[in-house]
């Protein structure tokens, strides 16, 4: 493990998790992160199977060929020694400038809580009871995705029970073994989430463009990189917007989704 000298942080890392395939997407990705977080104070690792890939104070976990999405992340996770996580994805690129002193704050009230997991996405599930002044809450048991993998910040420790062997990512989303354990887990209020500690631009579905994504790509001078993948179609596009309203409405009115 390489370690960073003058990070503020160190018993936590900043884990992106890839695959070679996905390859294209490691220099536009870090160019991102490298212009809005440049004082990220955390350890930063990225998942490969057999590539090196550089990028200024970045860590490399070669995990060897691919298993399944869980056993994979295992094998990278077995390679560091930090207590704490924020788990990310290769296809959602930094957007904007992060604040450094807000997310730390965040965090370190987490950590304080004992927090097994804490969603840093300003999406679905959300917590409606937040912490007395605090902008995130505890999520309760039995609803949908209260341990959905990517954009979130795990004790490792925690991360790892809910790693069930041979599972792929949408299994992990939609695993309830996080109702048996015992630690609380969280999320950002609805009105946090309205300004998100790291905003964010999540590009790709299934593997390909979402057509949201065009625009930050042609913003941010990746525009040629529409190329490497096909764009996702009108109608695919449509549902998503159809299947969000739903969620849109439970946000609303406070609903929990089951």
């Amino acid at each position: 493990m390489r370690s960073k000298i003058g990070k503020t942080s160190s018993d936590t890392a900043f884990i992106v998790v890839s695959c070679d395939k996905y390859s294209d997407l490691w220099s536009p990705f870090f160019k991102s992160f490298n212009k809005y977080w440049p004082d990220c104070p955390f350890d930063t690792y990225l998942v490969s199977n057999h590539q090196d890939f550089s990028a200024p104070e970045l860590s490399v976990l070669k995990i060897g060929d691919d298993k399944s999405y869980s056993d994979n992340l295992r094998l990278a996770l077995n390679q560091i020694e930090h207590k704490w996580v924020i788990l990310w994805l290769d296809d959602v690129f930094i957007s904007e400038k992060v604040d450094n002193s807000r997310l730390l704050g965040i965090l370190a009230y987490a950590k304080n809580a004992d927090a097994g997991y804490l969603k840093l996405a300003a999406d679905m599930p959300m917590a409606y009871k937040p912490d007395a002044g605090q902008e995130i809450g505890c999520l309760p048991k039995g609803i949908k995705y209260r341990s959905a993998i990517g954009v979130t910040f795990y004790k490792k420790e925690t991360l790892l029970k809910l790693l069930t062997p041979n599972s792929s990512a949408w299994e992990l989303d939609r695993s309830s073994i996080a109702d048996q354990l015992s630690e609380p887990f969280y999320a950002l209020t609805p009105e946090a989430s309205k300004n998100p500690p790291i905003r964010y631009a999540h590009l790709l579905i299934k593997g390909r463009w979402i057509l949201e994504a065009l625009p930050f790509l042609r913003k941010e001078g990746f525009y040629e990189l529409r190329k490497s993948r096909k764009i996702q179609s009108v109608w695919v596009y449509l549902y998503a917007k159809v299947y969000l309203s739903r969620l849109y409405f439970l946000r609303l009115l406070k609903i929990y989704w089951k």
